[in-house]
């Protein structure tokens, strides 16, 4: 069973920058948002050495083996990571490479956020890293992932281990889905170019007038189907097309509105397993400030959990309960 997930980062009218996901999976992976304090030691499975956090992180994860792996998260001066599925074109190298800083994929977003500040300081270290296909357990196999990064100043870049290569891309376009590889989808956007949030004005065909059946017609032909290609084009363009927001509860709002136009509905999509693919959970993590936000697929509420409101330094994990219990607001 794979995954598959959207990625987006915007910034709202005062400069501050905001960056989530949508996890898309037909199961749960008993996921919950979890702190990891600065001096949190865990033992890397490539070299065996004993690791310890140098920067506090929030984030959505599960712990398998006493061992925290982060789906999306963020440290504590504002860098954030997602890791999304890459399925048929990430490739991990068998075994560790001699004079590299050797890891695996699934601790790779606490590699970006325990030992950086800036995009700029992540490429630099990835020029001495290498991903090692090292499993957690003989019952836990390597996740296949590309991952989106980006700073509070709005800076972002992919990263992609394939078989050529370990590539860094900027990423100017402000998204991620998942295969095929980001230039590939870049290069997919010149196929939109016609696409625009304002409808065409009346014009001639012959003597015949012809008017937009409609408002929206400026959107004709934009994919609407479940794929990464569509669901890349969809959030790329709605992005792009984004007012400006002010306020911070506006920006959140706006973005959990963005996410839920590429979310996957029960019903849309079944597994090669026959279960039903949905928006497990979505995140909205505030670079500013800290606060990690999220609704689940059960629970439309959103909420927030403030990282600087709790202990940040330290030796244990702290979990918060994942909520799926739906919240109405009776008004009678």
């Amino acid at each position: 069973m794979t995954d598959i997930c959207t990625g987006l980062s915007i910034q709202s009218q005062e400069g501050k920058w905001f960056f989530g996901r949508n996890m898309d999976l037909a199961y749960y992976f008993n996921q919950a948002v979890m702190i990891i304090p600065r001096n949190y030691q865990y033992q890397d499975r490539v070299s065996g050495n004993m690791v310890t956090n140098k920067r506090a992180i929030i984030g959505m994860g599960t712990v398998i083996d006493n061992h925290p792996l982060l789906a999306d998260a963020m440290n504590e001066v504002g860098l954030a990571c997602a890791g999304l599925n890459f399925e048929g074109y990430a490739y991990f190298e068998k075994e560790p490479i001699k004079g590299k800083n050797n890891i695996a994929p699934y601790d790779f977003i606490q590699w970006v956020l325990s030992n950086h500040e800036t995009v700029e300081e992540v490429k630099c270290g990835i020029e001495h890293l290498e991903l090692v296909d090292c499993p957690i357990n003989e019952n836990t196999p390597v996740p296949m992932l590309h991952w989106m990064i980006t700073d509070k100043t709005g800076k972002a870049i992919v990263v992609e281990k394939t078989k050529d290569r370990l590539t860094v891309h900027d990423n100017l376009i402000g998204v991620l889905t998942n295969n095929p590889t980001f230039d590939w989808h870049l290069t997919n956007l010149n196929e939109y170019l016609h696409l625009t949030p304002i409808s065409p004005k009346e014009t001639k065909w012959g003597k015949q007038t012809l008017k937009a059946l409609g408002i929206g017609a400026g959107t004709l032909g934009i994919p609407g189907d479940f794929t990464s290609v569509s669901r890349f084009v969809r959030i790329a363009y709605i992005r792009t097309h984004m007012p400006k927001i002010e306020g911070d509860i506006h920006s959140i709002t706006q973005f959990f509105h963005m996410l839920d136009y590429v979310k996957m509905v029960k019903g849309g999509v079944l597994t090669d397993d026959g279960l039903e693919d949905g928006t497990t959970y979505s995140s909205c993590m505030d670079q500013e400030k800290g606060v990690y936000y999220y609704k689940t697929y059960e629970n439309n509420r959103i909420n927030a959990i403030d990282m600087h409101k709790e202990q940040v330094e330290g030796t244990n994990l702290k979990i918060f309960k994942y909520l799926t219990n739906q919240d109405f607001n009776y008004q009678n």
